[in-house]
Order: structure tokens, then sequence, then C-alpha cells
């Protein structure tokens, strides 16, 4: 007989152990469950996380930037070595051609100048051979010149696409990390019921109703606010050519690396708003800070540029009483808010 007795006991003593394992793998699934997180949670860790987006775009606008740059590079090093190959086929022509005339001249010499019995004719020939001479040696001279600014030329071209390349990698490793950096925001937003992100779409506007209410601001029934809901006082010159630009992007979308006409990120709104004005600026927040004169946070006049986080990553037009406007993140738009207070520094042009 069997150790462990009949068929029958053997499934009476199995069902508890089989429920014991059952339970013990349930406590540990629910254990290592991780809790859902609260709006708060999720509302702090988009925000960093468009923070860190924010970083990640004004790097690609950087980059972008230099893309440019080494393109205009890249093209005037080619044009450049277009010249040197003609310039160096010119040479060799004048060269061959001297090679010709000495030939001649050296076929003529011996033949007739050597036994010729006019003094003259032989001082005159003479004189050529000198010449041919003074003019191959130049002629050397100026094609080992030609060939080595092509080799020059080409060095600098074959550097220049380098560093083109070089730059695209580095564009699309920035696009990667904006793109990485929202989707995250996205999944965070994704784990919140669909009255959970309306209350928090609701929270954020009644910050801002909040804030601009303390400063004697009424947001109308829309929630949207304009600049002509503001009293306002728009400057005569080019300061006022910056905010009344800026105040007519009140609404677009927020996109990265974009800078109009119906989408805008931070510093491509900035650097547009101040083209009206007739300066052109960088699109990246970091450079157009030190693109123009430093002012105190007390001198600050609409028009001037706002600039937060360190290192410096978004920037706003100062429009007056208090306020500024902006272009903020994905998912937001254009609009105007109060003056932050974590303020870095600002500038006017």
């Amino acid at each position: 007989m069997s150790l462990l007795g009949s068929p029958g006991r053997r499934r009476r003593m199995a069902l508890p152990v089989l429920g014991a394992v059952c339970s013990a793998i349930c406590l540990q699934s629910t254990a290592g469950a991780a809790p859902r997180p609260t709006i708060d949670q999720v509302r702090k860790q988009v925000d960093q996380l468009h923070e860190q987006a924010e970083v990640a775009t004004e790097k690609y606008n950087d980059t972008q930037g230099k893309v440019n740059g080494l393109k205009v590079q890249v093209s005037a090093a080619q044009q450049k070595v277009t010249q040197q190959q003609k310039a160096l086929q010119e040479a060799q022509a004048n060269l061959r051609q001297i090679a010709v005339d000495a030939y001649k001249a050296g076929d003529l010499a011996p033949l007739s100048l050597f036994f010729t019995d006019d003094p003259d004719r032989f001082l005159a020939a003479d004189g050529l051979l000198q010449s041919i001479g003074d003019r191959r040696a130049d002629a050397v001279e100026s094609l080992a010149r030609q060939r080595q600014l092509m080799v020059g030329g080409l060095t600098d071209q074959q550097e220049q696409q380098q560093r083109l390349e070089q730059a695209l990698k580095d564009l699309q490793a920035n696009r990667a990390q904006v793109l990485g950096k929202l989707s995250d925001a996205t999944n965070l937003l994704s784990q919140l019921t669909e009255e959970e992100r309306n209350r928090l779409g609701l929270a954020r506007s009644g910050q801002d109703r909040t804030s601009l209410s303390d400063l004697g601001v009424k947001v109308p029934a829309s929630g949207q606010l304009h600049c002509e809901d503001i009293p306002l006082s728009i400057p005569a010159g080019r300061a006022g050519k910056v905010v009344s630009y800026a105040c007519a992007q009140v609404g677009k979308p927020y996109q990265w690396g974009a800078d109009g006409p119906g989408v805008f990120d931070c510093s491509g709104l900035t650097m547009m708003a101040w083209k009206q004005a007739g300066v052109d600026l960088p699109h990246y927040a970091a450079d157009q800070a030190t693109a123009g004169k430093k002012v105190s946070r007390g001198d600050l006049k609409p028009g001037d540029l706002v600039f937060f986080h360190s290192p410096i990553s978004h920037v706003a037009i100062y429009i007056g009483n208090g306020l500024m406007l902006h272009a903020p993140q994905t998912g937001d738009v254009v609009k105007i808010v109060p003056l932050r207070s974590d303020l870095v520094t600002a500038a006017t042009y």
C-alpha cells in the first residue's frame, strides 16, 4: 500500500497545501503592486518631466542653430574647393604652355641662333630663353601653392562635414530625449481617471485665476485671458511692436522647436516677437539671455525678456502690470500669467 494512502486522501491533503500556496502568491502580488499615484503626485511629476523636456527642447534649439550654421560653412567650404580646383587647373595649363614655349625656343636656338651672324638676334633670343626659365619657375611655384591650398580646402571641407554629421546626431538625440520626457508625462497622466484629469486641469486653471485676481486682473468666463482684458499700456517704438506681436499669439498651441506662425515654444515666441522690432535673436533661451542688456526685476519694462531655471531653459515676455506672456509647455497654449517669483535674469535689446 502507498505511504500516502488512497487517491481520495491524497486529494484531501493537497487542497490545504494549494490554498496556502495561492494565498502566499496573492499576498506577494498585492505587496509588490505599487499604489496608484495621487493627483498631487502626478501633477508634481508631470511638471518635473515638462521642465526636463523644456531643458532638452532648448538643447535641441541650440543644436538646430548649430546645424544651420554648419550647413552654411559646409556650403562655403565646397564653393572654396571648387574655386581652388579651377585655380589649380589654370596653374597646370599655364605650366604646360610654358613647356611648349620652352620646347619651341629650345628647338630654335641650336639650329638658327648659334649659327647666325646677327648678334642682335642672338642676344634677343637669349633673353627669350631666360624669360621662359623665369616663367617656368614662377609657374612651378604657383602650381605647388595651388596644390597646397587645394589640400587645405579639402581638409577644411571634410572637417566641416564631420562637425555637421555629429551635430545632426546630437539633434536626433535631443529630439529623442524630448519625446521620451513627454511620453513619460503622458503615461503618468494616463494612470489617472478621466475625472481626476479634469480635476487636475481645473486645479491648474484655478491657480492661474487666483494669482491673476491677486493682481486685480479679472479672467473672462472663457478662461482665456487676452491683452485686451487687461489695462496694459503698450509702449511706442520697438517694445510696442514686441508686445503687440506677442499679444496676437495668445491661445496658440505650444510645440517644441516651433517659431510660428501657428505654434511656438518659449524661445521661438520671444525670438519672433523681437524680430518684429528688427532684432535677430537665436532660437535658444540661454543665448537670448546674454544677447541683450541685463535688466533688474525692479526696472522691468514691457517687451523685456525674463528668464527662468538654472541653467536657463525658459523665457517669457514681460508685458507690464506684473504680468508676463509665454508659451509654457506641451499641451498648453500661449498665455498671460503673473510674473513668476523664480526669475533668474532679464534683458532688453
